[in-house]
């Protein structure tokens, strides 16, 4: 005698294994876009109107501070050459 779920995993294992699997490549794949997508929307918000200051800009960066340098102007430096502006 045969459970009902028996018998819907009988007929659905191959769609359910597939699925999980495509999940799981798609989570592969989306992972270096959002490194990416996390330090180009902190180097807008850096340049446009100053929504962020060059110190929280520095820690989403994970840029380390220099003496004698502004944090803003490093955080733009970094941005300028991470995007290709100059």
């Amino acid at each position: 005698m045969e459970s009902k779920f028996y018998q819907w995993w009988k007929n659905h294992r191959r769609f359910v294994i597939y699925g999980f699997f495509l999940s799981i490549f798609a989570f592969y794949l989306r992972t270096p876009f959002d490194e990416d997508l996390k330090v180009k929307d902190t180097c807008a918000k850096l340049n446009s109107s100053y929504q962020i200051t060059g110190d929280e800009a520095m820690k989403k960066l994970n840029l380390k501070e220099i003496k004698n340098y502004n944090n803003r102007e490093l955080a733009n430096y970094y941005c300028e050459r991470y995007l290709g502006i100059r």
